[in-house]
């Protein structure tokens, strides 16, 4: 393994006139496009055809390299938090031939987070809209039929061309030339990278990419960004041109256990809704719920949302990673701060004398049940 040449591409970015970072995002993905224009057979990840796996888990690629199981986090029992449990069904770690074999995998790993029963009750309290294991597992077998009959449709097909890309885009991520910034001398951080469907990727808009509202060159970045996936990496482009609704079940089925149920049953309550609107072929296999379970689901589904918003707002103001990590130097007073603006929102709902009728939070139970970080 070699040290990366050059600068990281965010400590030159800020020092940067508007042309050399148009000619800096044109070489990034010229680069990237040998890799994308790649054709592949499976989905899973790329591995020497020496590696200690047994013949099954490998499919053909060329001479050296063969497909086989996906190396991302989510197929294995390594995130803080997120263990797998393999009393309801095996590993799924691909490699998958299909799209309806690449949605199993998703399925089973979704299945493999859902702790027994016992565990779950021993668990740190979640929110109300949590569901119990049961509900999980019910939720996701219902998801898988809707994942089969979709990955039927030609249209999601053709957007699902196996894809090499890397995993996280980013100007950290990214050498550039110390002289000339606009050259590339190295891309880093491929650990994680793995053959997707193409849709996986195509949402996907890296912080060079008119992200910064305060870079003058904002407007311009974005606009160079998307003439780049237009042209040079068509694959990605296709997919971005379609209804995201189309793909939702399949990015969403696999977080079942930490979202909440609530939040895949709405992505499946929403495709059941528009799926004749969507041009999907037959009737959707999840049947829309009755509508005393609807109601409930929607007043379930608002507080799932005030939670995610939230969250994303504490971390804003406070500062922190979407799990609460600070620096160790920041943490007395970000500890502080967090104390503070729990006090602020709590005076503010007690005191808030006529709250709306579809206001999912009305008193201090409900402002600690949802809040993400402890207290």
């Amino acid at each position: 393994m070699e040290h990366a040449t050059g600068v990281q591409l965010h400590q030159k970015w800020p020092l940067m006139a508007g042309d050399q970072k148009i000619r800096c995002i044109k070489a990034i993905y010229e680069k990237l496009k040998e890799m994308v224009d790649m054709h592949f057979e499976a989905y899973g990840s790329l591995y020497s055809v020496d590696a200690p796996l047994n013949l099954a888990s490998k499919l053909p690629f060329t001479r050296e390299l063969c497909v086989g199981p996906h190396c991302g986090a989510r197929y294995w029992d390594c995130n803080v938090g997120e263990s797998k449990y393999y009393h309801n069904t095996g590993p799924n770690q691909g490699p998958w031939s299909d799209l309806a074999a690449y949605g199993d995998g998703l399925i089973d790993t979704g299945i493999a987070r859902v702790p027994p029963v016992d565990l779950a009750v021993q668990n740190p309290p979640r929110p109300r809209y949590h569901g119990s294991p049961q509900a999980h597992l019910s939720l996701l077998e219902s998801g898988r039929a809707v994942i089969e009959r979709m990955s039927e449709d030609q249209r999601i097909q053709d957007a699902a061309i196996p894809t090499l890309f890397h995993p996280d885009l980013h100007k950290r991520n990214i050498f550039v030339s110390d002289d000339d910034p606009s050259k590339i001398t190295g891309i880093i951080d491929w650990q994680s990278s793995s053959i997707e469907p193409a849709f996986w990727y195509a949402d996907e808009v890296p912080d060079f990419a008119g992200q910064d509202e305060s870079d003058p060159h904002n407007e311009q970045c974005a606009k160079v960004f998307n003439v780049c996936i237009q042209f040079l990496l068509p694959k990605l482009s296709r997919p971005r041109l379609m209804d995201e609704a189309l793909f939702r079940p399949f990015r969403y089925c696999y977080r079942t256990w930490k979202d909440g149920a609530v939040a895949f049953r709405h992505e499946l309550i929403e495709t059941a809704r528009h799926w004749e609107a969507l041009g999907l072929a037959g009737s959707c296999p999840y049947p829309l719920p009755a509508a005393g379970e609807l109601a409930l689901h929607e007043k379930e589904y608002k507080r799932f949302e005030a939670a995610h918003d939230l969250k994303r707002h504490l971390s804003s103001l406070l500062n922190t990673a979407s799990d609460g990590w600070v620096p160790l130097e920041d943490w007395g007073a970000t500890q502080a701060a967090h104390g503070e603006m729990f006090e602020g929102m709590l005076q503010a709902i007690l005191t808030n004398e006529d709250p709306d009728d579809d206001e999912p939070i009305r008193d201090e139970g409900d402002l600690r049940e949802i809040w993400p970080f402890d207290l």
